[in-house]
């Protein structure tokens, strides 16, 4: 037996910013620098052939250049992956964050910038698991038909309690300052079992349970990620929203890859 993947993307800059800085990368598709997120929810079916990845980047809002940030990870892991040299899924992983690390900080340093930084929640398939991966508060849940549980860590100070805790990791930090520590795990997936990687204009937006209900209410991943992306906007969207819905499907046969277009 094969799988497929149904997978859907969406990434709005939201009611309260005036520009984009989140970012991703499907099927091979990521936004430009200068953007105002996607039109509409974009969706495609994929042959869950081996390596196949997803990822969010969220260029830090509070920051110089967090749009670049974001591109520059989303367009180094688009060459990094291309190139598939690293056979280890996990090595991968963690190459592919120092790799995005330094070539932010470089651009960091070619500007003058004191701080340019992003996100990265990232979900890798192998024949028979995934590897999720992420740097910052950028999540990644499964949904296995009944419960929704975050499989990423938020790297957060949770030293304040009436506004949000800053980030502890990062993507942007030299690396005489600091050492990045990814955090990754990897588990079996099965048939119908759903992976949601996301900003945190999604979970800022809305709970949990809230998110759970939405994801049960369908089963097909576009539907759930409108109404993810509209749930969010109407809880006021204060923050950029990036969004990938993955459902994996057993099939008999696989002999297609229907690549999104964006």
């Amino acid at each position: 037996m094969n799988y497929e993947i149904d997978c859907a993307v969406a990434c709005d800059k939201g009611k309260v910013r005036s520009i984009n800085q989140d970012n991703f990368w499907c099927s091979g598709q990521y936004l430009e620098i200068k953007n105002n997120g996607l039109a509409g929810v974009k969706s495609a079916k994929v042959s869950a052939e081996a390596n196949l990845a997803f990822a969010v980047f969220d260029g830090m809002g509070g920051e110089q250049d967090g749009e670049v940030a974001a591109h520059i990870a989303a367009h180094t892991f688009h060459n990094l992956y291309k190139d598939k040299r690293l056979p280890d899924i996990e090595e991968f992983l963690i190459s592919s964050c120092k790799q995005m690390n330094r070539n932010i900080t470089d651009y960091a340093k070619q500007k003058s910038a004191e701080c340019v930084g992003t996100t990265a929640a990232m979900v890798m398939f192998g024949e028979k698991e995934i590897y999720a991966c992420n740097v910052g508060d950028s999540r990644i849940y499964r949904y296995d038909g009944k419960n929704l549980i975050q499989i990423s860590k938020d790297h957060v100070a949770d030293i304040f309690k009436t506004r949000k805790p800053p980030l502890t990791q990062f993507l942007g930090i030299p690396e005489n300052e600091f050492i990045i520590e990814p955090y990754i795990v990897r588990e079996p997936y099965k048939d119908t079992d759903c992976y949601l990687i996301c900003s945190d204009g999604l979970t800022d937006m809305l709970s949990d349970d809230e998110i759970k209900q939405i994801i049960s209410q369908n089963d097909d991943v576009k539907i759930c990620v409108d109404r993810l992306l509209e749930n969010a906007l109407s809880n006021g969207g204060r923050d950029n929203i990036a969004i990938i819905l993955c459902k994996i499907k057993q099939i008999k046969n696989s002999g297609f890859k229907n690549l999104l277009k964006i």
